[in-house]
């Protein structure tokens, strides 16, 4: 994932979180915490970072390693559609993901011809090898793999969030030195994906290890303001 990419998704991350809690945050790009936040008369650093779920390597989470490299090749291959034919589709990948099983699929939705039909005309493609692909005309571009949304969900996740909030303690210093002393940190679970799963369940205190606020998101379900111990 490029960075401006990684970028977009993170500012997502934030202003859903700011609508759960129904906070009015003007959003500003930084580096280094991520975003300055500014609500009425205050004034914060808020950092985004992500938690998974499943074995872990030197490189973060395997099961977000497989997810990334999935959602590449729908990401390649919704560019290229709408290089063709800039209509939002929702477009919804099933079974076997391949070079081989995807080599047609552009092709496929281009000769449909969405253009042309009406709001929520839908068709299912079967490309054939294990690949089907469900696609409907909508309101904004959608297009994700269905299998990488399925599985058990976490209900214990304090090692994450504990690891989490430590790593980005480290930082504190730079980010204090560009945002001042109320420095945040968004820690988001993204359960629409297998590697998010993570939920927390009953009372729970972490060390927020100098951050003012530790903001937990369980996305899209809720935001919670971490309790200090």
């Amino acid at each position: 994932m490029t960075r401006k990419l990684q970028k977009a998704r993170e500012r997502s991350f934030v202003e859903e979180a700011a609508k759960h809690i129904g906070a009015a945050w003007d959003i500003e790009d930084g580096e280094r915490p991520d975003f300055i936040i500014v609500e009425g008369a205050k004034k914060f650093g808020l950092e985004v970072t992500q938690i998974f779920t499943g074995q872990q390597n030197r490189s973060g989470a395997t099961m977000k390693t497989g997810e990334s490299t999935r959602l590449k090749r729908i990401d390649a291959l919704r560019r290229a559609y709408q290089a063709t034919h800039d209509v939002p589709l929702w477009v919804r990948f099933t079974g076997r993901l391949s070079e081989e099983t995807l080599a047609n699929v552009t092709a496929s939705l281009v000769a449909i011809d969405f253009p042309s039909k009406p709001q929520l005309h839908e068709v299912t493609l079967d490309e054939g090898k294990g690949l089907r692909v469900q696609a409907v005309k909508a309101c904004r571009p959608v297009w994700h793999y269905t299998d990488d949304s399925r599985g058990w969900v976490d209900r214990a996740p304090q090692r994450h969030i504990e690891n989490a909030i430590r790593d980005k303690a480290e930082k504190l210093p730079q980010y204090r030195s560009a945002a001042g002393n109320d420095v945040r940190l968004l820690i988001v679970a993204d359960r629409l994906q297998n590697s998010g799963k993570l939920t927390l369940q009953g009372d729970a205190a972490f060390d927020l290890q100098g951050f003012q606020k530790v903001y937990f998101f369980s996305r899209p379900e809720y935001v919670i303001d971490l309790e200090p111990l």
